[in-house]
């Protein structure tokens, strides 16, 4: 089994346009290849609906590099829609960072299979999105590093995103802030923000397993239907779990 990388991207960022059908695109490449996927959409998309709005980025993924040196860059578009002099400018800090992972201690990762539509309120597992861990010690830790695109089909729209534990039990835990919320939310209520959830989560199951760890999303509804408008997702998203051996 090859070694891993986990490339770790945060970026200042102001988007100056005010348009919803604007989208600040940013992925990191090794050598030529983009971690985002075949679609290439990005392992990040910003939007804002106002110009000159800073926000910070997050980009997190786990690579599966053939063996040899490689070369991990970051690089950004804009896709835009009539509108001309739309840009994106990168303000302030900006920090790539790259971790070597062990093989033995790195499940996944694991892809996402294709696009699906999420428009209903409970949560729905991402197909793909899913690793099986089984611990050597109950103290054992793990963390999950994911990403998932979130594509919204309307102009109103509030999506929310989490990591679930389903052990040998039976019992399903949601590991985000809480049931409703989950770990992410992407919202037309901000003024500006990321639109695909991104992030590192270390959790502790307390038994030996296994662990079945999958991502899942759901629809809320914005009070303007009596339905939740869709996104969808799935273009592009990995899950992965890394042990972290107690001592």
């Amino acid at each position: 089994r090859r070694a891993r990388s986990l490339p770790l991207c945060t970026m200042r960022y102001a988007a100056n346009w005010a348009s919803e059908r604007n989208r600040g695109r940013f992925t990191v490449v090794r050598d030529d290849t983009g971690l985002d996927g075949w679609h290439d959409r990005g392992l990040q998309s910003v939007r804002a609906l106002a110009p000159g709005l800073t926000r910070t980025l997050v980009m997190a993924t786990v690579d599966d590099p053939p063996p040899g040196p490689h070369v991990y860059r970051v690089r950004a578009a804009v896709t835009a829609g009539a509108e001309t002099g739309v840009t994106n400018a990168l303000q302030g800090d900006r920090q790539l960072a790259l971790i070597r992972l062990p093989a033995g201690v790195v499940v996944g990762p694991s892809r996402a299979e294709g696009p699906v539509t999420i428009d209903e309120p409970r949560w729905t597992e991402v197909p793909g999105l899913e690793v099986s861990v089984t611990l050597k010690k109950p103290r054992d830790r793990v963390l999950i590093v994911y990403h998932l695109d979130c594509n919204p089909l309307g102009y109103s729209y509030e999506a929310h995103f989490s990591v679930f534990r389903r052990s040998s039990s039976g019992a399903i835990c949601n590991l985000g802030y809480s049931d409703d919320f989950g770990t992410d939310m992407v919202t037309s209520e901000y003024a500006a923000s990321s639109e695909f959830p991104a992030g590192l989560l270390c959790d502790a199951p307390g038994s030996l397993g296994p662990h079945v760890y999958y991502v899942a999303a759901r629809a809320a509804n914005t009070g303007t239907s009596t339905e939740s408008p869709a996104v969808v997702v799935g273009h592009s998203g990995s899950v992965s779990a890394v042990v972290l051996a107690a001592r």
